[in-house]
């Protein structure tokens, strides 16, 4: 066994990828069965962009908090409820205009917990909290978010635009350092203000309005393998992600094996043609970011690792759907 061949069992067997396999066939019943399921820039992108009379679409996303976050660590979970869903806006190209939560928990110092990360993550992100459910003697203890947004319609940022022979490009903040709760968290946040955070986050505005990118998504809990390979199955595409570059990127004081693994707590993933990239790594420079390739689209719809050249098949989308699929719309 080489390190390659390590490394693709690892991530094939992580939690953060292993738990999308069931996305498919929850994805298809929607699709297929609720009231206009198949609708443009709908399940699958990171925010549903709902068309308006305006030059604006209204974005809207909704992420939740796994419980043991919330039972150990209940301010970071309202937090991180927050964050969640405000990066699924930028990914879009968006701002975000509001907030709206639904808490659970038995235990009030829990509950008061949480609200008070979620207070902390309004203030930073600049984002109202607008609406609310509370069940406050509940046996299951939860913190789901949900954020609203608009973009110009010129501007929206798909995550199923990547097309053939685009380079591959993570954006992120070097300066950081592992999260606090979550091990696999690399956190660009904390004692940072909140002009500063806006600043780095609003690089996709930027990006957005000068249209230097094909596809986009935020780097999830899938960390960056994981939502690398859920943007070329959502585009119809294939892919090498080289983790040689990867390796060569990574913050000094993490090892690649936890960085392809790590949700980026502001970092993005971009498809970008070859030629527009010398302008994506400026734009991301005026936003306190670092632009790093790491990889590239092609036609085979098949994800591919390759390091020190050899290269090994990680998911093979001609076989079926396996995280995110789309169908034939927009």
């Amino acid at each position: 066994m080489t390190r390659l061949d390590d490394i693709l069992e690892m991530l094939v067997n992580f939690d953060g990828i292993s738990r999308k396999f069931v996305l498919p066939s929850i994805i298809d019943k929607l699709r297929l069965n609720s009231f206009k399921g198949d609708t443009p820039h709908g399940l699958g992108e990171d925010s549903a962009a709902i068309g308006t009379e305006s030059d604006e679409l209204v974005l809207l996303t909704t992420d939740a908090i796994v419980e043991d976050l919330c039972l150990g660590h209940p301010s970071a979970a309202g937090f991180n409820a927050v964050l969640a869903n405000i990066m699924d806006i930028y990914a879009a190209g968006g701002t975000p205009t509001s907030f709206a939560v639904a808490l659970s928990y038995s235990d009030p110092e829990i509950g008061e917990a949480i609200l008070d990360g979620l207070i902390k993550g309004s203030r930073t992100f600049k984002i109202p909290i607008v609406r609310g459910h509370t069940s406050p003697d509940s046996t299951s203890t939860y913190v789901v978010g949900s954020a609203t947004g608009t973009v110009h319609k010129n501007n929206i940022l798909t995550a199923g635009g990547a097309e053939d022979d685009n380079v591959l490009v993570v954006l992120f903040d070097r300066t950081g350092q592992r999260g606090a709760h979550y091990k696999l968290g690399w956190d660009s946040v904390t004692d940072r203000t909140s002009e500063n955070v806006v600043k780095r986050l609003s690089v996709m505005n930027d990006i957005a309005e000068r249209h230097l990118v094909t596809a986009s998504k935020d780097v999830s809990v899938a960390g960056i393998a994981g939502t690398a390979a859920m943007m070329l199955e959502y585009s119809g595409k294939g892919g090498i992600i080289d983790l040689d570059l990867i390796d060569r990127a990574r913050p000094k004081n993490v090892v690649l094996e936890d960085w392809l693994r790590m949700y980026i707590s502001l970092g993005f993933l971009v498809a970008t043609k070859e030629e527009n990239f010398p302008d994506l790594k400026q734009v991301a420079n005026e936003h306190d970011l670092s632009a790093c390739r790491i990889g590239s689209v092609d036609d085979t719809r098949k994800v591919k690792l390759s390091m020190s050249g050899k290269s090994l098949v990680m998911f093979d989308f001609t076989k079926g759907p396996v995280l995110t699929p789309r169908t034939g719309h927009d």
